[in-house]
């Protein structure tokens, strides 16, 4: 107890914070130091900015989890389920062989992101978007006969997010993706959901290594993730 007269000292042992577009909360931060962990402060931290969310109108959830056993059981309860694994691979880009001669590739129009996104992702992403152009991320759109087929960010080497809107365009667009990539770096990074077997299987195909995996949980499917390419955790 602190001596008469004297407030009690506060200490921060978590944080937990996420952002809301439209009805997605996507909780993008999770942590407890290490001495408090299964001390009963995270779900409590946890309920708090969920209701945060819900009064800013979000109906639905995702986050990105680590293989943290007791943060996925506290998500688990919370229920954020299983949607499946989030892999990432690395390695040397692949030489492009089979490029669409149709197809160009353009700077990134921001307008043209944010329809993809609502379609994709299941909400509009403008402010994200405004974020990646302020830190100078190259962002480019690939076009072909007058039709956008998607759009994707590639920075020293690492692709991310991108999205396309039809999964037949997938395999067009990643290879895009690590051409420009490989030529900013000598090894190229992607991350891909488990639910995108497009980009599962042109990272296998370019021989890249799968260098780490972690979860991706939800309360209700949204948009198209199968066609999506996540930036990482904390914009997903």
């Amino acid at each position: 107890m602190p001596p008469p007269g004297e407030e009690p000292s506060q200490e921060m042992v978590g944080i937990a914070a996420g952002i809301v577009r439209d009805e997605l909360f996507f909780l993008a931060m999770f942590w407890v130091l290490p001495a408090h962990k299964l001390q009963g402060v995270g779900r409590p931290l946890l309920e708090r900015v969920q209701r945060l969310a819900e009064a800013r109108g979000a109906t639905k959830r995702c986050t990105w989890s680590s293989i943290d056993l007791p943060a996925v059981a506290t998500y688990l309860k919370l229920g954020l389920m299983p949607a499946g694994p989030i892999f990432t691979f690395a390695g040397p880009a692949p030489r492009s062989a089979n490029a669409d001669l149709a197809a160009q590739l353009t700077t990134l129009d921001e307008n043209h992101a944010s329809a993809i996104d609502h379609i994709v992702r299941g909400t509009p992403r403008p402010a994200e978007h405004a974020f990646w152009k302020s830190r100078h991320v190259p962002g480019f759109q690939l076009d072909i006969q007058g039709r956008t087929l998607g759009y994707f960010y590639a920075q020293n080497g690492v692709i991310g997010p991108a999205a396309w809107l039809r999964a037949e365009d997938g395999a067009l667009l990643l290879e895009s993706a690590m051409a420009i990539a490989g030529s900013q770096a000598e090894e190229i990074k992607l991350i891909a959901l488990g639910l995108n077997q497009t980009a599962i299987r042109a990272a296998s195909a370019a021989r890249l290594r799968l260098i780490s995996a972690s979860h991706l949980l939800l309360t209700e499917s949204f948009g198209k993730l199968e066609q999506y390419l996540p930036s990482g955790p904390g914009l997903f």
